[in-house]
């Protein structure tokens, strides 16, 4: 064996490792939702014996059915927060990236300082906003406030910036108006970048946990992120039915699957975008 046949085995070695490292707490999430309670004490880390759909169908009835309303409240506001935010950027983006007017540089920057700003510390001052405007367990406040993305602007920003003037200029000789350039050309042109954000703006939003927790008291309208540490029984033994909770992480990740395979050629064409010139 040559010394170069000896790298390409090691390497395959530690992709293989480092792939197992990640898959493994996934196999570990679907095989214990199809386990039940005595096998998963039992058998954690093993294939389940007797795979069972009980523990799903014990989830979704679960306090008068609240799972399954949560599970709606969450793909509700992840969805019309991902179609705001991704329209707020795109839109912020096309000023910053094609717009002359005084003080852009200046504005553009200071909108990328806020972004150093934890999201943890404007939490007291959002609740004391949105208290005073009666917006406290409400669907507004978990979708409008941070629809307005300075990172999601960032991106668009820097995408638009590669769509040539020429191209707008000529738009705009023919007698399109700005939204017509921007609904017609800029927004279709920016189509992989948008699907990159989507992507990333309904994962930010489903996994949110601390600021509905805060923001809201009624668990009629939380998203099942918070719901989901708080399954108990209490004509149980045990204080947390673990094989409910993995059928909950199960459940929560199908929309961001669904969500990735939506959008996964856009995004795949967002990364690669200018790795190859020509």
């Amino acid at each position: 064996m040559t010394k170069r046949q000896g790298k390409i085995i090691l390497l395959n070695a530690v992709v293989m490792m480092a792939c197992f490292v990640a898959v493994f707490p996934v196999f570990i999430m679907i095989s214990g939702s199809l386990k039940t309670a005595q096998e998963l004490y039992g058998n954690s880390a093993g294939f389940p014996v007797h795979p069972t759909l009980a523990n799903f169908k014990r989830l979704l009835n679960f306090n008068s059915g609240l799972i399954l309303r949560t599970f709606g409240n969450s793909i509700f506001v992840a969805a019309s927060y991902t179609a705001l935010s991704c329209l707020l950027a795109s839109m912020a983006g096309y000023a910053f990236a094609k717009f002359k007017f005084r003080g852009r540089n200046v504005l553009f920057l200071m909108l990328l300082i806020t972004m150093m700003i934890p999201a943890e510390l404007n939490i007291t001052p959002l609740y004391l906003i949105f208290s005073k405007m009666k917006w406290l367990n409400t669907y507004r406040v978990q979708i409008i406030p941070g629809a307005a993305n300075v990172f999601a602007m960032f991106l668009m920003r820097q995408y638009m910036m590669s769509i040539p003037d020429s191209l707008i200029e000529a738009a705009r000789i023919d007698g399109a108006g700005e939204w017509k350039i921007f609904s017609k050309i800029v927004f279709p042109i920016s189509s992989p970048s948008i699907g990159a954000l989507a992507i990333l703006q309904f994962l930010s939003k489903w996994n949110e946990l601390l600021y509905p927790k805060i923001m809201l008291t009624k668990q009629k309208l939380m998203p099942i992120m918070v719901i989901l540490p708080t399954l108990n029984e209490t004509d149980s033994a045990r204080s947390v039915p673990w094989e409910l909770v993995l059928s909950g992480c199960t459940l929560v990740t199908i929309p961001l699957i669904i969500v990735f395979l939506m959008f996964q050629d856009k995004f795949l064409s967002s990364v690669t975008l200018g790795a190859v010139k020509g």
